[in-house]
């Protein structure tokens, strides 16, 4: 079983920590649960492919990620979790048809517009991949584009945005380790390993850099994003399945960026890269001061794409449980909410299913945590049983409106969160251990 969301030793530091937990491509929406209290079924679906995905079991996830496309056909969170699947599968050419058509249902989508450059990129399509970047480029962070930029083989140019980006007083060690890896893709390990050394250790500097000369010279144009997100190539990838295409064109580029809702920032122009014009190598930034944390998800984490919230259970699925909902009970003390809110929606924003109910409360504490605006929410949690076994779901409530949840979750899926929203399913408040 390769690993697909395992660290690459090959890039940097932080850089990729875990790509396509976060790179993420999870359902925006599923529909409700029906009033009798039964979780639906596409929501069952989805969550097991984002199990299995965490679980590092590719051929599970594109399994339950295509039922869920196949009943939901409409729904771009389930295509892009198929395109997630099927990336960490090694099928570039499926997850590209995956990706585009999540597009061409919702194109604002940062995290899948990156993706979909990265399998281009893995294919070869460096042309493409670039088109569907400055596409994008309004939505998607400086540090990610300016990285992804120099794997479709314009460095310099990237080190020029990179550069721009680590002297900004927010610019944390994530954003030196894209312009060192950039600079190494453009050659320069002058500057390489003078941008390098303001995060990585001084007895680990020189294997960084020799890792950093192997990753520059790769013998197929699948080998850097692969071993950047840490799967394997398929040996064949006929394409997703038919029936499962949408009934519409893919998205160009132009498409894509029409339908993309720039958030209000100064608009930036695309790079275009002229082969006939020297790139130039711009000079090293020095002594740009990290941002505090939480750090911000990056390329690395971005395309982890399916779910490192649902730390799932395809281990558990062997056993199996009654089907009783039980608040979760944990042991130690757990990150404490604002003032939760009250509204009476009986919608809820899912953020995850794990194994057992501690790992719920741990979930808890990191997300509320990294997303601020999840502490204004009451945290619940649902024990959801099946023939394969039993998992329990991290959610919160307190809406006043299923349009309200839909905001929330739509926040936190731009910051590089995951979540979907569902209806109450035996869901109840998360039960914390006095301090």
């Amino acid at each position: 079983m390769t690993q697909p969301f395992r660290s690459s030793s090959a890039a940097s530091l932080i850089v990729l920590a875990s790509m396509m937990a976060g790179c993420a491509a999870h359902p925006s929406h599923v529909a409700a649960a029906s009033s009798a209290g039964k979780a639906d079924p596409q929501v069952g679906l989805a969550t097991r492919a984002m199990a299995a995905l965490d679980a590092n079991n590719a051929p599970a996830a594109i399994d339950f990620a295509e039922r869920a496309v196949a009943n939901t056909p409409t729904d771009a969170g389930f295509r892009a979790l198929l395109g997630s699947a099927y990336f960490a599968g090694g099928r570039f050419h499926s997850a590209e048809a995956a990706y585009k058509d999540s597009l061409t249902i919702d194109g604002n989508q940062p995290q899948v517009i990156l993706k979909l450059a990265l399998v281009e990129i893995a294919q070869g399509k460096n042309v493409e991949a670039v088109a569907s970047l400055n596409a994008g480029r309004a939505v998607l962070d400086p540090s990610d584009y300016g990285l992804a930029l120099a794997l479709a083989g314009h460095p310099a140019a990237a080190v020029t945005i990179l550069q721009t980006a680590a002297r900004q007083q927010s610019a944390d060690a994530t954003v030196r380790q894209n312009l060192a890896l950039a600079y190494a893709l453009a050659g320069d390990w002058s500057n390489a390993r003078i941008i390098a050394a303001q995060d990585v250790p001084a007895n680990q500097l020189d294997d960084r850099i020799q890792q950093w000369m192997q990753f520059a010279k790769p013998a197929h144009a699948s080998d850097q994003v692969a071993s950047l997100v840490g799967v394997k190539p398929a040996a064949v990838d006929a394409g997703q399945p038919v029936q499962l295409a949408l009934n519409k064109a893919s998205p160009t580029a132009t498409q894509v960026a029409a339908s993309v809702a720039a958030p209000p920032k100064p608009a930036q122009p695309n790079i275009v890269v002229e082969a006939s014009v020297p790139e130039s190598i711009p000079a090293p930034v020095h002594a740009v001061a990290p941002a505090p944390p939480p750090a911000r998800p990056t390329i690395a984490t971005l395309a982890q794409s399916a779910v490192s919230e649902a730390k799932a259970v395809i281990a558990s699925f062997t056993h199996s449980a009654p089907v009783a909902p039980k608040p979760a009970v944990v042991r130690r003390a757990a990150v404490q909410t604002v003032a939760a809110r009250r509204g009476n929606s009986t919608a809820v924003v899912q953020l995850g299913a794990y194994g057992s109910p501690q790992r719920v409360l741990t979930a808890w504490d990191g997300q509320a945590r990294k997303y601020g605006a999840l502490k204004a929410y009451l945290p619940m949690s649902a024990r959801f049983s099946s023939a394969k076994g039993t998992f329990y779901r991290l959610s919160v409530r307190g809406f006043d409106s299923l349009g309200q949840a839909n905001a929330l979750c739509s926040s936190l899926r731009h910051q590089g969160g995951t979540c979907f929203v569902r209806n109450l399913a035996g869901d109840t408040p998360v039960q914390y251990a006095s301090r």
